[in-house]
């Protein structure tokens, strides 16, 4: 049985990284003086973010699932990305 290369791992550790990202590019928007769009662009950067974390959990578990070659990759990338989402919720 061959071992299959670990791009869901490697993905669902990167998916938290660009959330935070979005994040951080989208805050630029949120500095300047409030306008009428200013809450509807912020809402949609939040979303966007949390929907980043959201699929690296997704694509964790299709890494565990396929049975990558680096099985700690999906499962850390799993954990961080559980704890990232839930970190919205708790603040």
């Amino acid at each position: 049985m061959e071992t299959k290369k670990p791009i869901c791992g490697i993905l669902s550790v990167a998916m938290p990284i660009v959330g935070l990202l979005v994040g951080f590019a989208g805050s630029a928007f949120t500095h300047d003086p409030p306008s009428p769009h200013q809450s509807r662009v912020a809402a949609a950067i939040v979303i966007l973010s949390l929907l980043c974390a959201v699929s690296g959990i997704a694509i964790g578990i299709g890494g565990i699932v396929r049975r990558e070659r680096f099985r700690w990759l999906p499962v850390f990338g799993l954990i961080w990305s559980v704890g990232w989402a839930l970190s919205y919720f708790a603040a």
